[in-house]
């Protein structure tokens, strides 16, 4: 999935450029979510597409959109 695509799923009313900036706003700001992506080894701060893992694992710890 591209992060664009799921941070339109949670920010909606937002443009996709500030959807994308709040969405790693958001994730920056949940500690144990950086720590669980961090610990899975696959980078998710400068990729356009993220894996279901990372999906999953965003969902997990901010909720469904």
């Amino acid at each position: 999935m591209t992060r664009r695509a799921l941070a339109n799923m949670y920010f909606p009313d937002k443009t996709p450029i500030e959807a994308v900036r709040s969405l790693r706003m958001w994730i920056a700001n949940c500690p144990d979510l950086v720590a669980a992506l961090e610990e899975i080894g696959q980078p998710y701060k400068k990729t356009k597409t993220l894996t279901a893992r990372q999906v999953r694992l965003i969902m997990h710890y901010l909720g469904d959109p």
